[in-house]
């Protein structure tokens, strides 16, 4: 039995592609349109069209689809087509979505697409369809370049544009959109190697991508008194001054100097960040000094001094001297 082929929709389809291209690639000759009701030689009769033979939510995406292409929203119009090959994997579709691909200049994509329609198709397409993809290729090439990339770690995911493209060692060249494009090499445990290119199209972009192990470090710089002694992490480094690589994450500080109160806080440092901190002792209270005047009943305050040097006359063993006071007059009228 004799697999479908892509049809006159196929040969409309191809043909758009080929004329957009075309406009910036005089020698490509992209495949025209087949004249209505007729037949390819060497293929089947036409098939049931792409929307009709849809079922279900396949069906509902590509009439999506549809109707955002002829909008003019081309984005849309690839979710909703990419949406119903996921449903369907009716290979028709892929002609769809490189034609959305095309009209959104995502050239790199369009040729991507092509060549899984090229290997998925199988049996169903026909001589004349496999022509008309390689024809694309070919009128396409121009607007993309090969990027070649060696990497000094294996297994490092390649980014182009924030989107994955493959993993080192790469298998072959990845075809790139012309423009300036964003590439990316990343690895757990390691620094991204990171590039701004600008790719002319038709050429070849060669990189070598050099991952350096990631290091979580920051600086920490200390500004105190001349005298003051600092310790981070329980640890005297220095004096004064004193400015150093520490680990990322956070580190204990104290600064200390004689008749000061000690500096105590936990100090943040990010991934190549320097952090500076200054700080200023003060002066540590005297001992006793807030209790040098004691307060009795009656609000009358008495210097704490006097009372040491009043306990001094009366040493506890030696008797008191025994008199009498007598009678002393009162300046108020009080009796005698």
């Amino acid at each position: 039995m004799r697999g479908k082929h892509l049809g006159h929709w196929g040969r409309a389809a191809a043909a758009a592609l080929g004329v957009g291209l075309a406009a910036g690639v005089a020698a490509a000759q992209p495949a025209p349109a087949a004249p209505a009701g007729t037949t390819p030689a060497g293929t089947t009769p036409a098939e049931t069209p792409l929307a009709e033979s849809l079922t279900g939510m396949a069906r509902a995406e590509h009439g999506a689809g549809a109707a955002l292409f002829d909008d003019g929203d081309y984005a849309g119009a690839l979710a909703r087509y990419e949406r119903a090959y996921e449903l369907s994997r009716d290979h028709r579709l892929l002609w769809k979505i490189a034609l959305c691909q095309k009209n959104l200049r995502r050239y790199a994509s369009m040729l991507a697409t092509l060549r899984r329609l090229e290997a998925e198709g199988g049996a169903a397409l026909s001589a004349r369809d496999r022509q008309d993809i390689a024809d694309l290729l070919k009128a396409a090439g121009i607007f993309v370049s090969l990027l070649a990339i060696t990497a000094s770690e294996p297994g490092a995911a390649v980014f182009v544009d924030d989107e994955r493209v493959g993993t080192t060692p790469l298998a072959a060249p990845v075809p790139i959109d012309i423009g300036e494009r964003r590439i990316r090499v990343s690895k757990p445990g390691f620094v991204d190697f990171v590039r701004q290119v600008k790719v002319v199209g038709g050429d070849s972009v060669a990189l070598v991508a050099q991952l350096d192990r990631a290091v979580h470090r920051g600086r920490l710089a200390i500004a105190a008194g001349q005298d003051d002694l600092i310790a981070i992490d329980g640890k005297v480094v220095g004096k004064g001054r004193w400015e150093g690589s520490v680990q990322s994450g956070t580190h204990a500080l104290r600064v200390t100097a004689p008749g000061m109160t000690p500096h105590e806080a936990q100090i943040l440092v990010r991934d190549d960040e320097r952090r500076r901190i200054d700080v200023s002792l003060e002066r540590a209270a005297q001992r006793g000094g807030a209790s040098k005047w004691l307060w009795i009943g009656g609000g009358a305050a008495i210097f704490a001094g006097a009372l040491v040097a009043g306990s001094l006359l009366f040493e506890p063993g030696t008797p008191a001297e025994q008199g009498s006071l007598g009678t002393v007059p009162l300046g108020f009228g009080g009796r005698r």
